[in-house]
């Protein structure tokens, strides 16, 4: 693969994963504040990352399932691509044919 390709396929992967992760946190802090108010935005903030995991399962509990797919899909998806760029790269010293 060129290195554009490379570059391309990894600027598409983080962009995957920044948008779950920021879809995560805004939910989260959505839903913090309708519970606990102002309280909760600080206890959403400090608690990120159990943030960004656990508002998509509780709005599935809620019968919301776009956010789910949303967060997930989009992490499963970044990180699926990542990986795959990571894969397909050709180190120094090894051969095409």
């Amino acid at each position: 693969m060129t290195h554009r390709r490379h570059l391309a396929i990894r600027a598409l992967a983080c962009l995957g994963l920044a948008a779950a992760g920021f879809t995560g946190l805004e939910l989260g802090m959505r839903m913090a504040a309708d519970v606990a108010g102002i309280w909760g935005i600080v206890a959403a903030s400090v608690l990120f990352p159990a943030t960004i995991a656990g508002a998509p399962l509780l709005a599935l509990t809620w019968g919301q399932w776009v956010p789910a797919v949303v967060v997930y899909g989009g992490g499963l998806a970044g990180g699926v691509l990542y990986a795959r760029r990571e894969e397909g790269e050709c180190g120094p010293g090894s051969s095409t044919s």
